[in-house]
């Protein structure tokens, strides 16, 4: 996660070069907006692994995990409620990424699969306060819904679609041109991921695992305020 790490709070001095000092007003971002956005994000499935035909322990538990890039697009309004706060509302689209790892620690034996997570859409609200004339700080709140993928030689393959809830913090400002740039560090948590089908020790197909996955993700959104 350091990677992670490092890129947004780059992203958060960058930005803060770009913020002027003089008294606040958010009627400055009220209206529409329209971006693109850039992801680094961290995957984790805490999880275990279960094979009936092992003559030892059944279960065993871990969390693989990986790290990644996403590319997205992002739709929102934002709604002044007074001179100093405003809110947001929007939708983003992420149709896919390198968010992929290899799950065979989660297997804890012989079996080896691929996890990718793709296909995310979210809806979300951003309570939004001014910081400055053209800045503000920002809580960010959303529900996904995401396809995870499972593929290998040693697994069945199949997609399946999870829900999540995001939550987030960051920065936003826009320019004088009406740029709208936005910085923000946060999590997804989201539903029970069961996998069957999976090799076993006898070289059938009996074996499960399940595992609940949590991202966690660095964002840069730029774009225009209309």
């Amino acid at each position: 996660m350091n990677k992670l790490n490092k890129i947004l709070v780059l992203a958060m001095f960058s930005m803060a070069s770009l913020v002027s000092n003089v008294s606040a007003d958010s009627s400055i971002f009220a209206g529409p907006y329209v971006a693109i956005q850039a992801s680094v994000v961290g995957v984790e499935v805490d999880g275990s692994h279960t094979d009936s035909t092992l003559d030892t322990k059944k279960t065993t538990n871990a969390t693989p995990g990986m790290v990644g890039n996403m590319g997205s697009a992002q739709v929102g309004f934002n709604q002044a409620l007074s001179e100093m706060a405003f809110i947001t509302a929007g939708l983003t689209y992420t149709p896919t990424g390198d968010a992929k790892f290899a799950a065979k620690s989660l297997g804890g034996t012989v079996a080896s699969f691929d996890l990718t997570l793709s296909d995310i859409k979210e809806v979300f609200i951003e309570p939004s306060f001014m910081v400055t004339s053209n800045a503000a700080v920002f809580f960010h709140l959303g529900m996904s819904e995401a396809d995870i993928s499972v593929k290998g030689s040693d697994v069945t393959n199949k997609t399946t679609t999870l829900d999540g809830q995001t939550i987030a913090l960051g920065l936003k400002l826009v320019t004088d041109t009406n740029v709208f740039i936005k910085a923000e560090g946060g999590m997804t948590t989201f539903d029970n991921l069961k996998v069957t089908g999976i090799l076993d020790g006898d070289g059938g197909s009996t074996a499960t695992a399940k595992g609940d996955p949590t991202v966690a993700f660095g964002t840069v959104s730029v774009g225009y305020k209309f």
